[in-house]
């Protein structure tokens, strides 16, 4: 069974449709990059095997996805991320919202902008994600900051420590680098 069409754009107004348009970008990204041996699919997208199989049956009923039967390391570098996404998302704490905050801690290691490391068509279908389902998180970014950037952000302050070396946002060399045009 082949994955949905995704929308192109990511900014619909029905939620699950959006939700499963997004999954969707998200699996077929992370089976292509499993495609060219980068890893298993598990791994690609964040998820123990368990989850992933929920995932599928939820969104994809039918689709049978490879791997589900491996062993899932899980990527200690991603359990910051993770606990940020989880302590941010909204009060309904869906099963949806703690498998993105999964996908999303994972996929913040890659080297791309998050959307991209994702699948999503725009940095646009991203934010309406993180809003639908992180909106304490998305809230918080008041200066379009780019994702992977506010995560780590967040994270040092958490942490009591500042990620920059500049005393401000507005004094930093790297300012255009971190914030998006409006």
């Amino acid at each position: 069974m082949p994955l949905p069409k995704p929308d192109p754009g990511g900014v619909g107004t029905d939620r699950p449709v959006l939700d499963q348009s997004d999954f969707a970008c998200i699996l077929a990204h992370a089976l292509a990059e499993r495609d060219r041996g980068l890893g298993t699919l598990p791994d690609r997208v964040g998820l123990a095997p368990a989850d992933l199989a929920r995932l599928v049956a939820r969104w994809f009923p039918g689709l049978d996805l490879p791997d589900l039967d491996l062993p899932f390391p899980e990527p200690p570098e991603a359990q910051k991320q993770l606990a940020l996404l989880l302590t941010w998302r909204g009060g309904a704490a869906s099963e949806d919202a703690r498998w993105l905050a999964c996908i999303l801690a994972r996929r913040s290691m890659e080297g791309n902008h998050l959307w991209e490391d994702l699948g999503l068509p725009s940095r646009t279908a991203l934010g309406a994600l993180i809003r639908r389902h992180f909106p304490r998180l998305h809230a918080a970014n008041t200066r379009n900051m780019r994702w992977k950037k506010f995560f780590y952000r967040q994270i040092c302050a958490d942490a009591g420590f500042s990620l920059c070396l500049a005393p401000s946002c507005g004094e930093c060399a790297e300012y255009r680098e971190c914030f998006a045009p409006d």
